[in-house]
């Protein structure tokens, strides 16, 4: 019992360690994906946004399923509770920008998708409608806010 009380100690250590490695990895991990995530939406968005007049069909749907996959993506991801702001800034400023450009678009092809019968997982399909829906109603209202804080006070020149 004596041998078995003098290894418990460095053990615990040891695990306590691996535990507090993995809590960080995890984390950093998490606010790198997000930055990631809001990395590869904005290239095909700023495309989208300015040649979407002139795309053919299949162009559009081409960008808008690339927009709509990392809306999902981003709108699950900033649902995590442990993102860091500045993490959780940067994907809430570019999926708010996606979200008001192909919103409605990316709900119906998620609507679209429940129907679909090779669909296997119908339940994170709703977890990522809801999730759309969550981040839509948040960001727009996020949006109306600050518009209505933002105040335009004339400049006075101090001499």
């Amino acid at each position: 019992m004596d041998k078995i009380k003098s290894l418990l100690l460095p053990l615990a250590l040891v695990f306590a360690a691996i535990a507090v490695f993995e809590f960080g990895a995890r984390y950093g991990a998490t606010n790198m994906r997000a930055y990631a995530i809001a990395s590869e939406l904005q290239f095909p968005l700023s495309i989208y946004e300015q040649a979407e007049t002139n795309m053919n069909a299949l162009s559009k749907e081409n960008f808008g399923s690339l927009i709509d996959n990392g809306i999902a993506a981003g709108c699950m991801h900033r649902q995590i509770w442990y993102l860091n702001k500045d993490a959780r800034a940067t994907l809430d400023q570019v999926l708010a920008r996606a979200l008001a450009l192909r919103g409605d678009a990316a709900l119906a092809r998620f609507n679209s998708l429940d129907s679909d019968e090779s669909i296997a997982n119908k339940e994170t399909l709703a977890t990522i409608r809801e999730a759309v829906i969550a981040a839509q109603g948040e960001l727009i209202q996020a949006s109306t806010n600050s518009s209505e804080n933002t105040v335009l006070t004339p400049e006075v020149d101090a001499q």
